[in-house]
């Protein structure tokens, strides 16, 4: 193969993303953990902390999509998302789904005096990750389209996925910070407590909310018009799930 066909080969292997991609990305997790970190006590920072065992919380976060290159956790593949047809309730079912694996994650922090220090280490960033991925929209979609991950999509000028563009591809183009996630903060303290009560079903429920407006993409080129309505849906669900992590780890480190 000449240079000329290798350089072609290389550049159009950038324009495809694998139909697999990570919920929200290295940065959409990050923020979710950074944005738990504002709304947490001190006493429950410095337990988390001192369970993570020198890790940050922003790896803590990616932990589970980091261990994918290693096949002795493949188990945990179905952990991050389920799916359910259009107009299908939401429920929880026992098994490999983001649902019940969540619930029972958080279960287990609440009696966690029956953990080792090493399971709760896990625990912790386990939760972390899932609650990260029940407010990407997609981890609770369509099964036909495997969450979007089937409607191949243009995105500047790149092949993409619809997937993909709401894990990551949104986010890095409109570099969404901390600073915008905890702006996007319009709760009172009644709503946020509200927000913080623990119902698993009720998260993916409204998470699910968003899916007519994810999927109205105007056909297959992403115009601004489109990007410039989904970066505040990001924003508050990023802030959401912060906000219902650290209600979860309030509430497990509180004594």
């Amino acid at each position: 193969m000449n240079k000329a066909l290798i350089t072609l080969a290389f550049l159009l292997s950038l324009l495809i993303l694998p139909s697999k991609t990570f919920a929200w990305g290295k940065q959409g997790h990050a923020l979710v953990a950074e944005v738990a970190f504002n709304y947490m006590d001190k006493n429950t920072k410095k337990e988390v902390l001192k369970y993570l065992d020198g890790m940050t919380i922003e790896d803590a976060a990616n932990w589970m999509d980091d261990i994918k290159k290693d096949h002795s956790y493949d188990y945990m593949g179905a952990y991050h998302y389920v799916n359910f047809d259009n107009g299908v309730t939401v429920e929880e079912k026992e098994g490999a789904n983001i649902i019940y694996q969540l619930d029972i994650t958080i279960k287990a922090l609440q009696n966690k005096k029956n953990l080792s220090k090493e399971e709760i280490n896990t625990k912790i960033k386990i939760l972390f990750h899932l609650m990260g991925d029940m407010h990407q929209p997609l981890h609770v979609g369509y099964g036909d389209d495997k969450g979007g991950n089937t409607i191949q999509i243009n995105y500047n000028f790149k092949g993409t996925n619809l997937h993909a563009l709401w894990d990551f591809g949104i986010i890095e183009s409109k570099n969404i910070s901390l600073t915008d996630c905890l702006s996007a903060n319009k709760y009172s303290k009644n709503e946020i407590r509200a927000l913080q009560d623990i119902n698993v079903v009720q998260w993916a429920t409204d998470s699910r909310a968003y899916l007519p407006q994810i999927y109205s993409t105007g056909g297959s080129k992403i115009n601004d018009e489109y990007v410039d309505a989904s970066v505040p849906i990001i924003e508050n669900q990023i802030l959401k799930a912060g906000i219902r992590l650290a209600g979860v780890l309030n509430s497990v480190f509180k004594s």
